[in-house]
């Protein structure tokens, strides 16, 4: 009975990472924003009293039962617009992640009021979106990646010069989510199936040729439907495919690693993303194709972070401008803790450090000073940061310039900091940076003078 009850527990409540689920708030707002704006000189006409569908007719156009929408006592067209204002607000608040929990239920429900305010100009897409939205609605933990995260962190920073644990969440949303995905794929292939076309082969050159959906002229799509018969069967494999996510890791423990079911995951992943990407490049279906991939974030599990992750220092392992230090794991930056300014630097880079590579070491510390720069003065520890890796020491502009290799949210400022005429002016304005915290004052920056000890 124990063991019924423990199976039960992990089955619903096992701890795994909450960062699927942060990727996924930001995709699914970011994409719910994205096609409102495109709506922006429709609004008045699609929602409005005044509009395609007036107050008298809603008896006639809407489902009586189960329907909510805050249009149903917001009619006048300037309280609407300011509707769409809002709804668009609570968007761009859940994308950063302020007031997460309130603004991500706003924003899900205004975006219900608006789909049942006018099913016209609803697609497939829209049916998605308000499936993700009630999800993360009702999921316990979606803060990762989000300001209210960071200000915690800074907090427990401040306070203790380490960050907080890695964010977790219970389970179930996760597999409430795979059992969405299931459903809609299951009986996309069984409708499929149930006709003529895609078992024939043809189904997808048809519809390559529609006129309403093809994005470019017929001369391109013709020679794309040339793999029509490979791509219908390839979509059908993939649909029916989600079946395997129902096989029991047990029964296939003993089996090679592509079996595993972590591995089956990965797989159906990467055909989504290769079959909505196709989908979104060729053809114009509105918000569907964004929509499923935003879904495709929460499903990812702690391992497919840990292994991207290792998979990505790997590659780098052996590269001048990533090589790391001999025998260590880390980079260490040696910072000033007496600092406000040092200190919020060194928290930014280490909540961008992603790759886990970077060791802060405060040189106030002398058993630490020793220990990491025994041969760099206090003085020029005083004057700017300090890295210290497998190819030398650096400081100020150099050492960021550095950092920007091991920190993936910077690497599209690489080739900039490696322009010609930009590494003089960047030690310029670190130089006058660094100089200035020595006159911050009200708490911010405040330097004081420190002995050797």
């Amino acid at each position: 009975m124990n063991a019924l009850l423990l199976s039960i527990d992990r089955f619903f409540f096992r701890r795994i990472s909450a960062s699927g689920f942060g990727l996924m708030r930001i995709a699914w707002a970011a994409t719910a924003l994205i096609f409102l704006l495109f709506q922006w000189s429709d609004v008045i006409f699609f929602y409005s009293g005044a509009g395609l569908i007036p107050p008298e007719l809603y008896a006639t156009s809407f489902r009586g039962d189960f329907r909510f929408t805050v249009f149903q006592y917001i009619t006048n067209p300037p309280a609407v617009f300011a509707v769409y204002l809002l709804t668009l607000a609570a968007l761009s608040c859940t994308i950063i992640g302020w007031k997460t929990r309130i603004s991500s239920t706003a924003a899900a429900v205004l975006l219900f009021s608006f789909h049942e305010r006018n099913l016209l100009p609803l697609g497939g897409g829209d049916t998605v979106l308000r499936n993700f939205g009630f999800l993360l609605m009702i999921a316990p933990q979606i803060s990762a990646f989000s300001l209210d995260r960071a200000r915690k962190q800074w907090k427990q920073w401040e306070e203790t010069k380490t960050l907080l644990a890695p964010l977790t969440m219970s389970i179930w949303p996760w597999r409430l989510l795979l059992w969405q995905f299931i459903v809609i794929y299951i009986f996309s292939g069984l409708d499929k199936s149930s006709g003529n076309m895609w078992l024939q082969g043809t189904a997808v050159a048809s519809a390559l040729h529609h006129p309403h959906f093809a994005r470019w002229p017929m001369s391109v799509m013709d020679i794309v439907s040339i793999l029509s018969p490979l791509l219908s069967y390839a979509t059908l494999v993939f649909e029916f495919g989600w079946l395997l996510m129902f096989v029991p890791r047990s029964l296939v423990a003993d089996l090679p690693q592509l079996c595993a079911p972590h591995s089956v995951r990965r797989a159906l992943l990467l055909g989504g993303v290769l079959f909505h990407g196709g989908i979104f490049v060729l053809m114009d279906v509105g918000s569907f194709s964004i929509a499923m991939l935003s879904g495709y974030f929460g499903l990812l599990l702690d391992e497919d972070f840990v292994d991207l992750r290792n998979w990505i220092n790997r590659k780098s392992a052996n590269r001048p401008s990533t090589k790391l230090r001999a025998g260590k794991s880390q980079i260490i930056v040696l910072y000033d803790a007496a600092c406000r300014l040092c200190r919020r630097s060194m928290f930014v880079l280490l909540m961008l450090d992603h790759l886990h590579h970077v060791r802060a070491v405060n040189f106030r510390d002398p058993k630490l000073r020793k220990e990491h720069a025994p041969d760099i003065a206090l003085k020029d520890l005083d004057r700017s940061m300090h890295i210290t890796m497998s190819s030398g020491n650096f400081s100020g502009f150099d050492a960021f310039r550095k950092l920007t290799w091991h920190l993936p949210t910077l690497w599209p400022l690489i080739p900039l900091l490696y322009l010609p005429g930009i590494p003089p002016i960047g030690r310029f304005v670190y130089a006058r940076i660094a100089a200035s915290r020595n006159r911050c004052g009200d708490g911010y920056c405040i330097h004081e003078t420190h002995s050797d000890r």
